[in-house]
């Protein structure tokens, strides 16, 4: 197994985490960010049920709980409080709290430290680089007069980095980000929730315009799933993907 470099920050989350690599699941961090995202999927796929009775119990329906289900059969061998599906789940409350008390991309340290080793070159941009740029390129003073929300992009985003560091200054804005890679996809989506911005992260070959599958977040934790593949026009590579959503 390799060896990768300390955790620097999330130190909670890893030692969760850990706890269920050291069992011999490679795939342990990609079940964990699906199992994060399909409960949050969930909850917003059944808000119409959830709002007319009331019972939060009626969240456990559909295709994103039957996917949560799927992957829960995976890890629950073992005494209560013991499991691996016990670890992922504190591992996401540790996630949670050391993300907002730190206020970094916990997600994207982990990933970076223990998961991928920088494989294929995948370092991010450090977050104080991130921090630099957005402070230069700064909010559009016009728009913020006129009460116009800005749009912010990425087309190689990562775990949502560049996002994270405009949202410091501009939290309003209306963040896409897109990435080729699923599992830096699924950390940008996870990110963006926390700190509860509106938006969409694609999953996609940017340099090519397609579009495999779409995420779309709005504040309050809603967040859609969209996995029709598409290709963005020339004329509507600025515009925002608009996707009707009925809530009640």
């Amino acid at each position: 197994m390799k060896k990768g470099y300390p955790v620097q920050i999330g130190k909670k989350t890893w030692k969760e985490l850990e706890c269920v690599r050291n069992r011999g699941n490679s795939y342990f961090f990609h079940d964990w960010l699906d199992l994060i995202l399909n409960s949050l999927l969930s909850i917003t796929d059944n808000l119409q049920e959830i709002g007319i009775s009331m019972d939060i119990q009626k969240a456990s329906q559909g295709k994103f709980n039957d996917r949560y289900m799927e992957i829960v059969k995976n890890y629950s061998e073992g005494k209560i409080g013991e499991r691996a599906i016990d670890h992922f789940q504190r591992a996401f409350k540790f996630l949670m709290e050391e993300t907002l008390e730190s206020g970094k991309d916990v997600l994207g340290e982990i990933y970076q430290a223990q998961i991928t080793y920088g494989e294929h070159g995948q370092f991010f941009t450090p977050e104080h680089i991130t921090d630099f740029m957005s402070k230069m390129i700064g909010k559009d003073t016009k728009k913020s007069i006129e009460k116009v929300q800005e749009t912010m992009m990425d087309p190689c985003c990562g775990s949502g980095r560049f996002i994270l560091s405009m949202a410091k200054d501009d939290p309003d804005c209306y963040f896409i980000g897109q990435d080729i890679d699923e599992r830096c996809c699924k950390m940008a989506v996870i990110n963006m929730f926390m700190r509860d911005l509106t938006g969409e992260i694609r999953l996609g070959n940017s340099l090519a315009n397609k579009i495999d599958k779409l995420w779309i977040l709005k504040k309050g934790g809603f967040i859609w799933e969209d996995d029709r593949p598409r290709e963005i026009k020339k004329e509507d590579q600025k515009k925002k993907i608009e996707i009707q959503q009925t809530l009640w």
